[in-house]
Order: C-alpha cells, then sequence, then structure tokens
C-alpha cells in the first residue's frame, strides 16, 4: 500500500467566513497541493485568501480517509460559486479542533473495517461541526 498524506488547510475569506479543504496527496509536501489550490483562487477570484496548512500527516489510506471525512462532513460543504482547484472538497462551520484531533487519533487498523452507516456518518457529522 502506498503511504499519501492528509492535509487539512484553513483559509479565511475576504469576508470573514472561515473554510477548512480536507484533502489528500501523494506528494510528499502538501504546502504544493496548498499553492495549486492558493493559484486557482487569485485565477479565478483575484485575490488570495489568508491560508493556513493546519494539518500534514501521513497515513497508509490517505484516499479511504480523505472519502470517510468527506461523507461525515457533507452536511457542511462549501462550495464556491466560481470552479477552483480543490473546491468540492471544502466545508464550513466545522470544529476545527476536533477534526484535528480526528485525524490525528484514526486508527489506521480500522480504516479496513469502516462500514458505517449513513446515520453513523451524520452522528459523526454534527459532532465535528461547530
Amino acid at each position: 500500500r502506498d503511504v499519501g498524506r492528509i492535509y487539512v488547510i484553513r483559509m479565511e475569506l475576504p469576508d470573514g467566513l472561515i473554510v477548512h479543504k480536507i484533502g489528500m496527496t501523494n506528494s510528499d509536501r502538501a504546502v504544493d497541493r496548498m499553492m495549486e489550490i492558493l493559484r486557482s483562487w487569485f485565477t479565478r477570484f483575484r485575490f488570495v485568501p489568508y491560508s493556513e496548512l493546519i494539518l500534514d500527516m501521513s497515513t497508509s489510506f490517505p484516499k479511504e480517509l480523505e472519502e470517510h471525512m468527506h461523507k461525515m462532513l457533507a452536511h457542511t460543504k462549501f462550495i464556491p460559486h466560481m470552479k477552483v482547484n480543490g473546491g468540492t472538497e471544502m466545508f464550513c462551520d466545522i470544529d476545527e479542533f476536533r477534526v484535528l484531533h480526528y485525524l490525528r487519533t484514526f486508527n489506521e487498523d480500522l480504516a479496513k473495517k469502516l462500514d458505517l452507516s449513513d446515520q453513523d456518518y451524520k452522528n459523526l457529522g454534527q459532532w465535528l461541526s461547530a
């Protein structure tokens, strides 16, 4: 199994809205991915949101963990009004501390056993929401 990276980017938009991009990359550096995303914002909107890479973590299950997080946070999905790179994997109104804690303590041994119901995902997602 290839090792990849899960990352969380915190972006503050000009109106004060906080958006989190949760994604995965096979690159050694998530900061390179963050720069691709920010370049896309500049190209579309002619501004770059204030951004911080708040998590850059190696994992053996990057795709599965990314999909797991996106299912849990589906109810908080944020989609910019113009297409930007990574724009379908952004979320607002999340509890940043809980999301980061959840990701940092995720047990990779459980990844292959994850078979949660829609209700389970909804309940976890509500716990991760602000």
